[in-house]
């Protein structure tokens, strides 16, 4: 019995791939600025074609940042890289989008308690001025979804479990369009009041009282999101039909 041909390995794969063991092993920290393309050609033995094209693919999958007249920086390993193979996947299914928040439902909640159990002076006085800042946008502000993104992330950071942070970090990316779409319809003095709830039994250290209303503003979220979802197909056009 034969099997099929093994095709070979592309060479720029292979150099992506030995660049993303440098990430993982600590040789090219976060923040560290890459070699010429010319230098990393002749280490690796190969074309700078080939370098270009792994240093693209890496860029796309957030691993690189790419700064113009500056050279190209190894990125910090955080949610959008970690997030890549699944965005087509919630992008193109409204199900999985779905899915997404139900395991924000059952992890978020948890991680509030955690922040209230851990809470600290410094991060006392970031959560104050992170809800500072969300009541004096003004309501329906686009720069909203930004700020909900830094709130959830400080809970998680406060929390001090790195891999609950990754975690969120990588879901906080998945649900980019989400929050783009609910955020508006609920408003943000809606959403400011939700977080000042959470604020305020994080900073009592209430375990029980965070959790709770962490899950109150989540259960919320999650049903504007799906009546403003269903709104837009509704106003959708409908497809254009072959004849």
């Amino acid at each position: 019995m034969t099997g099929k041909p093994v095709k070979a390995v592309k060479i720029a794969d292979q150099v992506a791939s030995q660049l993303q063991e440098w990430f993982q092993s600590g040789r090219l920290t976060p923040g560290t600025r890459l070699p010429p393309e010319r230098e990393l050609a002749a280490q690796f033995g190969v074309s700078r074609t080939s370098v270009r094209d792994a240093l693209r693919r890496l860029e796309l999958l957030g691993y690189l940042d790419a700064r113009q007249g500056d050279g190209t920086y190894v990125r910090h390993p955080g949610g959008e890289a970690m997030s890549q193979p699944f965005r087509s996947l919630v992008s193109l299914v409204p199900q999985n989008a779905a899915d997404l928040l139900e395991f924000r439902r059952l992890l978020e909640p948890e991680v509030a308690a955690m922040a209230a159990e851990r809470l600290t002076a410094p991060g006392r006085e970031a959560l104050l001025a992170c809800v500072a800042r969300q009541r004096a946008l003004p309501d329906h502000s686009p720069a909203l979804a930004s700020e909900d993104a830094q709130f959830h992330d400080l809970l998680a950071q406060l929390a001090g479990n790195t891999v609950v942070l990754r975690v969120l970090e990588t879901l906080r990316d998945l649900l980019r369009d989400v929050r783009i779409i609910a955020l508006p319809a609920a408003g943000s003095s809606r959403t400011v009041d939700d977080h000042d709830r959470i604020v305020q039994a994080v900073l009592a250290q209430d375990r029980d009282g965070a959790r709770q209303a962490m899950q109150a503003h989540l259960d919320d979220v999650s049903q504007t999101y799906a009546r403003a979802l269903s709104q837009l197909r509704a106003a959708a056009p409908d497809p254009v039909r072959s004849t």
